[in-house]
């Protein structure tokens, strides 16, 4: 279960992420809860989350071109880096009192930007940190830090929000971007293949083309999409699900945000403590299934309770869902395609659960958040069904 952990390289990476991620979702409570505030509005915070992901749609692919040409580590530091300054900025605008929508809109996009770039080379660095027999464990590791992080850094940001405000939440954020660079700055990370790279224009189009016509990893691509885009947005739309239909304050917001994470690291390490599970495909299309069944419930849950038995079921299902499908694709990919595959990978998990946002948070303020992530997870359990009867390979998928 722990064996990822031998190597000195991966206990860096782990600890150092985590620490970063808890102020990444101390900042993602902070300010949905400040934005909802200023608005009152569910598309607004779609639109704010749509905006500061839009750089990873409209640059995700030329991100993994460079991650396949350029050193990683020069790109992971300077993109966290990025995030660092953001997040100060963001900090002192608000102590300052001069913060505005066209600031968080602005510093989002700067953000958006910096994940485009470094998304796929903190995805692709994991397999050089461990051996392929404990990639799965790796990357249900790495899940269980990122959901730790969700389980606690929301409870921070109830606390230190309440007592402080929120612009000590996003110090907090920056702080621990900062961290995040010094560790980085100490991990060994090997050297790409050395063939002579292709213009960045038909590179980009090579990883389309391999992606399009690969029997596992292209519906692998598709049944993320459809997860990110019509399911992960209940992420974004939490508070308004929280203020307008559960009247909780933001320590609340904080309380819900944690069930999610206590899910997700318990599927994350039950995963671990699996091991290397066969037909990884099956329980990706499988738990997507699950997961939009699970976020239909919306459509009828009212109660405190209710809600946060959908969210830790949520979390467990959608732990299970992307550490299959990343590892599948992380099997079955060229190294030498790797930036350009785990960049399409980050366009999905950010820039359509964003998108995904925008559309929910609309059809929210038609219908309520409730009847729009119930809309949604039919959608994906839908989506799961084609995928399982068009795609044998992902199924059975196990090894390149």
């Amino acid at each position: 279960m722990l064996r990822p952990f031998r190597s000195r390289d991966f206990r860096l990476f782990w600890s150092g992420s985590f620490v970063a991620n808890c102020g990444v979702w101390m900042q993602q409570i902070a300010l949905g809860w400040l934005v909802y505030a200023m608005t009152r509005s569910a598309s607004w915070l779609g639109t704010i989350s749509f905006t500061g992901n839009l750089p990873v749609l409209v640059f995700g692919l030329l991100g993994g071109a460079i991650v396949d040409r350029a050193s990683r580590r020069t790109v992971i530091l300077g993109s966290q880096t990025a995030f660092a300054v953001e997040a100060a900025v963001l900090a002192l605008l608000t102590a300052s009192g001069h913060l505005a929508l066209w600031h968080v809109m602005v510093l989002a996009m700067c953000a958006g930007t910096a994940l485009a770039i470094g998304g796929p080379a903190m995805f692709a660095v994991i397999p050089t940190l461990v051996g392929p027999e404990e990639l799965l464990n790796a990357i249900s590791l790495n899940s269980v830090q990122m959901n730790l992080a969700r389980t606690l850094g929301p409870v921070l940001a109830g606390v230190v929000y309440g007592r402080v405000g929120p612009a000590a939440c996003f110090g907090f954020n920056a702080a621990g971007f900062v961290v995040l660079t010094l560790v980085l700055s100490r991990i060994r990370m090997p050297q790409q293949p050395t063939d002579a790279p292709a213009p960045v224009g038909r590179a980009m189009r090579d990883g389309l083309r391999y992606a399009r016509t690969h029997p596992v990893i292209g519906p692998a691509l598709f049944l993320s999409a459809a997860v990110s885009l019509f399911g992960f947005p209940y992420l974004v739309l939490l508070p308004a699900l929280a203020r307008d239909t559960l009247h909780l304050e933001v320590s609340g917001l904080g309380y819900l945000m944690t069930t999610v994470g206590a899910g997700a690291v318990l599927a994350g390490l039950g995963l671990a403590a699996a091991g290397d599970l066969p037909h990884k495909g099956l329980i990706g299309i499988a738990t997507a299934f699950l997961f939009g069944a699970t976020l239909a419930a919306f459509g009828i849950v009212r109660s405190m309770h209710a809600t946060m038995a959908v969210l830790f079921t949520l979390g467990v299902l959608q732990t299970l869902c992307m550490a299959s499908i990343n590892t599948t694709v992380q099997l079955a990919v060229d190294d030498r395609m790797r930036g350009r595959i785990m960049s399409m990978l980050t366009m999905i998990l950010f820039g359509l659960t964003t998108l995904g946002g925008l559309l929910l948070g609309t059809l929210g303020d038609r219908i309520g958040v409730p009847g729009a992530l119930a809309v949604g997870g039919v959608v994906i359990a839908l989506a799961a069904t084609g995928v399982l009867a068009r795609a044998p390979v992902l199924q059975a998928a196990e090894v390149r």
